[in-house]
């Protein structure tokens, strides 16, 4: 409105001291007069102020369309497609193999996200895996206070760090063993209702509690009143101006679908740990990553490992990574005793070019020493890439 104001006053002193024709004096006069009516417009919108509850949510009234009807409530909508180029030394004669020789579409995944009202927030993912089309994730959210939020819906549950990552937002192109093996394919995604709470720490503490549907194999118990309880704590500090890190803990306990002998609970325990690194006025260029994470399950039998990665950013669209994962089902389990059932190691080397943060394309190499199994070779080539207005991933 400013600008307005200094270009009317400009015309005006314009029109005074110039020696302007008739005709000229009567278009600078016509546009003074369009001039003033459009500052007087403006000021009468910008004195229809919206309610403060609107305004605390970011849904301004003046957001309308030509037709004079609110953009405010659509949803941002995204696409994210991962192509996927696999090589295996083994199993080649075997079509049923999770991983195996061959190109293909590993998953597209269609987003919305918007505010449904001044109270509720709401976030849809549906994910297409070859034929299959699942609703991964839908979440209404709401803020009660500035430490206190509910969610409700299907979502992927806060339990370590790498349970909450959608496939595409994988650190590595395959999730590590631990969350295959313990956690399944799926991971825990669960129908529930969460509540989480900043505690009123110097530094971020949020926790988390949720009360879960159960479905996952780890759990799944016969009645319909079998639920999984789970806590999740995950505190955030900033060691320097360039460094932080991360310490989480979780837990998870629910009845199973063993229905013979002591072992028809479930319990599950999850500890975390990340530092991140990256230097002032060389962000764009520079970041470094180490991340740690164990894991063990507690069912007919004990079924633990850990996981951990380096991702280094050496230059402005290039990253190289490592990660050494480890799984294995202990002698002494809590069904009794017996040779180790499955011992798994895997290392990783991972070079990616991400022109921006809109795609990437990864090239990464497994080597996977197994004591049930012939030991493998793999390597996978993968093209990620997002188009629309994609929400920013989580931390």
């Amino acid at each position: 409105m400013k600008s307005l104001k200094i270009l009317f006053f400009a015309l005006v002193c314009a029109l005074i001291g110039s020696n302007a024709s008739a005709e000229e004096k009567k278009y600078f006069q016509n546009r003074i007069e369009k001039l003033e009516n459009r500052v007087k417009q403006i000021e009468a919108e910008k004195s229809r102020k919206p309610s403060s509850l609107s305004t605390r949510r970011g849904l301004s009234s003046s957001s309308s369309t030509a037709t004079r009807i609110s953009r405010a409530f659509n949803p941002a909508i995204s696409v994210n497609g991962l192509l996927l180029g696999t090589y295996t030394d083994q199993g080649r004669a075997d079509g049923s193999r999770e991983v195996k020789t061959g190109m293909k579409v590993q998953e597209v995944e269609l987003r919305f996200t918007a505010n449904i009202d001044s109270y509720l927030h709401g976030d849809l993912t549906i994910a297409f895996e070859g034929d299959e089309v699942e609703i991964e994730e839908i979440i209404a959210s709401l803020l009660v206070a500035n430490n206190l939020s509910f969610r409700a819906g299907k979502f992927f549950a806060p339990f370590g760090k790498h349970n909450l990552l959608h496939t595409h937002a994988f650190p590595f192109i395959d999730a590590p063993l631990i969350n295959e093996e313990i956690l399944g394919e799926e991971g825990i995604n669960e129908v529930g209702v969460g509540m989480a709470l900043l505690l009123p720490t110097p530094w971020f503490s949020e926790f988390n509690i949720l009360f879960l549907e159960g479905d996952n194999d780890l759990f799944a118990g016969p009645l319909n009143d079998d639920f999984l309880y789970l806590a999740h704590w995950k505190n955030l500090v900033d060691l320097t101006d360039e460094l932080t890190a991360e310490l989480g803990g979780s837990f998870g306990y629910g009845r199973n679908d063993l229905t013979t002998g002591p072992y028809n609970y479930t319990t599950l325990a999850g500890a975390d740990l990340t530092f991140k690194w990256k230097p002032s006025g060389r962000e764009l260029y520079r970041t470094l990553v180490w991340q740690t994470e164990f894991i063990q399950s507690s069912r007919d039998v004990v079924k633990n490992g850990i996981y951990t990665l380096l991702q280094y950013q050496f230059a402005r669209r290039w990253w190289a990574q490592g990660r050494y994962d480890f799984f294995t089902i202990p002698r002494d389990t809590v069904g009794g005793g017996g040779e180790v059932a499955q011992d798994k190691n895997r290392y990783s080397a991972l070079l990616a070019f991400a022109p921006s943060e809109f795609s990437a394309l990864r090239l990464q190499y497994n080597f996977l020493d197994q004591s049930a199994a012939e030991n493998e070779h793999q390597v996978l080539l993968q093209l990620n890439f997002t188009f629309g207005s994609h929400p920013a991933h989580k931390y």
